[in-house]
């Protein structure tokens, strides 16, 4: 198997600035490209995550752990499954939270939803699409807890459109998420790590390519890198 290439991208989510990356996958014989797109309307439609309310959760004292952080969420999930978007994502997502709190919930100031999509699609040597798929990232920063902190909630990626040609079949996965402190004891900068996998196959050849996106606490851009 071969990676598709190195493309290092920085994705604004208040800015389009319509970013465009191009790879050779010599495993397929596939151009792949990348491009920032307008955000779907509807996309928001599978953003139904079933929220806790405060006077459900579970108020027994607990010691929270500013400067130790987890994520409550996923793990790992997928995305498409044998050409098929996996649309219902009420619980597909991560966050950084504080070690001690139950819920995103017991947290204050978060961000609106940010979003910024993307269109990854593939081209043959004859220049017809193998692939076709719109992904948006969406997360809430800015979170605190009594005062403290910068955490993340709702960290996502959102599929809402794909087209294979007959004989390929695509997979797409969340296959890790790391939570990391990038700032100080006193004042946590919560971060994820979120690592996917991209993975195109015909009956005789297949090819993967991982990428990782950057969330922080603090802004609403995210780092992106495909490889």
């Amino acid at each position: 198997m071969r990676a598709i290439g190195l493309v290092v991208l920085l994705v604004a989510s208040s800015a389009m600035a319509t970013p465009v990356a191009e790879s050779f996958n010599e495993e397929l014989g596939i151009h792949q490209f990348i491009e920032e797109i307008e955000t779907p309307k509807d996309f928001e439609k599978n953003l139904n995550k079933p929220m806790m309310p405060r006077s459900e959760i579970d108020l027994t004292e607990v010691e929270v752990l500013f400067d130790q952080l987890v994520n409550l969420g996923k793990k790992m999930w997928a995305l498409v499954e044998n050409n098929k978007p996996v649309v219902n994502v009420s619980y597909m997502y991560a966050n950084a939270l504080p070690k001690g709190v139950r819920s995103s919930e017991e947290l204050d100031n978060f961000s609106d939803l940010q979003h910024v999509s993307y269109r990854v699609y593939g081209q043959n040597l004859y220049g017809m699409n193998v692939y076709d798929l719109t992904y948006s990232l969406v997360h809430r920063y800015g979170g605190s807890y009594q005062g403290r902190g910068k955490f993340l909630d709702s960290v996502a990626v959102v599929p809402s459109h794909l087209e294979v040609l007959w004989g390929y079949n695509v997979n797409y996965n969340v296959e890790k998420v790391s939570v990391v402190n990038t700032g100080t004891r006193e004042n946590p900068v919560g971060a994820i790590l979120l690592e996917t996998n991209f993975k195109v196959s015909t009956v005789i050849k297949s090819s993967e390519s991982h990428s990782v996106y950057d969330f922080r606490g603090d802004n609403a851009k995210v780092t992106a890198v495909q490889h």
